[in-house]
């Protein structure tokens, strides 16, 4: 879990520190998640393109990812909150804002449930051939397993498909083949107040969930960078030309924003396979004075720890 959220640094009464950010800031020797209900001490989010990067400092969308629960487990909330366009950060915009929801169970991590804008106004329960019709969900969308080595790849070839409801039940499951690491790597960072970069070593959990049963069957790839004490960094969606729809298109697109330098393990998954998508959650804010930074109230199901 400590992979799956975001920390507040803790002064030595245990309480948060306002501004201070673990693995960025030196000075941060004691942490813990930061819980749903909180005021987050600080925010990420994600690199502007080239075009954008002296109008809209702050990127286009934050990610926070907080300690709740849902479903009875303890949960990664991970928000999308899009912040541009007509949008504002720290409120929910239809149809555009939503998030995916991490459990961490003894298969190891997985996504419970998802919702963005091709989907606005409803919850995709991702559910795997333990779930019993009437009880909570099953997190099917494997994220990484409960071992996780450094220095090679485990991996895992899961089964799951989505349901409209988490007491629901599928009748069949589509094979994805998963495979994860655990690594320290430097990942390139900025603060929305300053627009030069500079890199941070940092403790990294890459995961790579493939549409298929192996590389070469499946359609794409969505690949995950978590980093320990911030969450979930980074997001890469490979498609692979002629089994998704205009990919070539897509891919010069996205090529163009300047969004997304090559990072470790940001590598060509196979023949046919180009980058369509892609999101650096390493545009660090620190709250102004007198500025409370809240995530979105998403998904309307989840509680508080304890609560």
């Amino acid at each position: 879990m400590d992979f799956l959220v975001q920390s507040a640094c803790l002064d030595e009464a245990g309480h948060p520190v306002r501004a201070r950010i673990p693995v960025v800031d030196r000075d941060c020797a004691r942490r813990r998640p930061v819980r749903l209900g909180e005021v987050l001490p600080w925010r990420k989010t994600d690199w502007p393109g080239t075009v954008h990067i002296a109008t809209l400092p702050d990127g286009y969308q934050a990610s926070d990812a907080i300690l709740g629960q849902l479903q009875g487990y303890a949960a990664a909330i991970q928000t999308f909150d899009f912040g541009s366009g007509g949008m504002t950060f720290g409120r929910f915009d239809s149809p555009s804002d939503g998030g995916q929801v991490a459990v961490v169970d003894r298969h190891g991590a997985g996504f419970l449930v998802t919702q963005d804008g091709g989907t606005p106004g409803r919850l995709q329960w991702f559910t795997s051939p333990e779930c019993r019709r009437g009880a909570p969900a099953t997190a099917g969308y494997l994220v990484f397993g409960p071992e996780v080595p450094t220095g090679r790849w485990a991996s895992a070839v899961a089964r799951l498909n989505i349901i409209a409801a988490p007491d629901a039940c599928a009748t069949d499951f589509n094979p994805a083949f998963t495979r994860w690491r655990r690594e320290r790597i430097a990942l390139p960072i900025r603060f929305h107040n300053d627009p030069r970069r500079s890199q941070v070593e940092m403790e990294v959990i890459v995961s790579e969930h493939y549409g298929g049963a192996t590389v070469a069957d499946s359609p794409h790839l969505e690949r995950f960078w978590f980093a320990r004490g911030l969450g979930m960094v980074r997001f890469e969606r490979w498609d692979v030309e002629g089994r998704e729809a205009r990919v070539a298109e897509r891919a010069a697109w996205f090529a163009a924003t300047g969004r997304c330098d090559p990072v470790p393990f940001s590598d060509l998954p196979g023949p046919g396979y180009a980058l369509v998508d892609c999101r650096s959650w390493t545009n660090f804010r620190r709250p102004a004075e007198g500025e409370d930074l809240r995530p979105i109230h998403w998904p309307p199901q989840a509680r508080e720890v304890g609560r």
